[in-house]
């Protein structure tokens, strides 16, 4: 009996969060909360319930209610740091991140957090570091890939920049905004034809071979890349 006491909460909890009912959320913690003011079930979907709608602040507060209970709550380091990354608060989403990582040393999140509030400082070497270190944990981190990439790009090291867009490519085709980066790197290269590969999703070992076949026939690029896609088209129909 007594363990289905404790579990009611929970399940009341997970209902409320499955049905979005926030505002009930935040009643009911707060109800819970006067019974016991380190409730950690109530302290913690708290937080999270003011992530929800938006109350960043609030989330803040209840987050440190628990981190004074455990320093090391990964549920709260990870809400304060979202909490923080929404008020564009960066200085304090790096040392949410740092406090994260001291615990959890290959949490991925924290990392990629870490380098996209970097960036926003306006230390991006010092984030480009922290993608690499996300890259040689997952090398197909799509979001560490994007975000090299992007950051290497406003620094003008552009032929790196495209060598990352580009394995985005053969990662995830779905990413459109590598397409369009990439078509930009080589635009501001001067590279027209490799910008108008780029555009249409096609990779750099790709853009090689359609360059090559329209070399060979004295075709344009265009005329090349044009006549591949309809023999593709053409054997996928038949």
């Amino acid at each position: 009996m007594v363990g289905l006491i404790e579990q009611e909460p929970i399940l009341r909890l997970k209902k409320l969060f499955e049905k979005k009912q926030f505002d009930d959320i935040i009643s009911f913690c707060h109800d819970l909360l006067k019974n016991d003011s380190k409730d950690m079930i109530a302290l913690q979907n708290l937080s999270t319930a003011y992530i929800m709608v938006g109350a960043n602040d609030d989330a803040i507060k209840y987050c440190e209610k628990v981190l004074k209970l455990d320093s090391t709550d990964e549920h709260a380091l990870k809400n304060k740091m979202f909490a923080y990354e929404k008020l564009e608060k960066h200085n304090e989403v790096i040392n949410c991140c740092d406090a994260i990582l001291v615990k959890y040393p290959d949490d991925v999140d924290a990392l990629v957090t870490k380098g996209i509030a970097l960036n926003k400082t306006g230390v991006h070497d010092d984030a480009i570091e922290i993608y690499k270190i996300v890259l040689k944990k997952d090398p197909n981190n799509v979001d560490a890939l994007m975000n090299i990439a992007v950051t290497l790009k406003f620094l003008k090291k552009l032929d790196e920049a495209i060598k990352y867009y580009d394995k985005i490519q053969i990662l995830d085709p779905s990413v459109k905004r590598a397409s369009i980066e990439k078509y930009e790197v080589f635009t501001e290269l001067g590279s027209t034809d490799d910008a108008f590969l780029a555009a249409q999703g096609i990779t750099i070992d790709e853009a090689k071979e359609i360059k090559t076949q329209a070399k060979e026939n004295d075709y344009s690029v265009q005329h090349a890349y044009s006549l591949r896609r309809f023999y593709k088209l053409q054997k996928t129909n038949s």
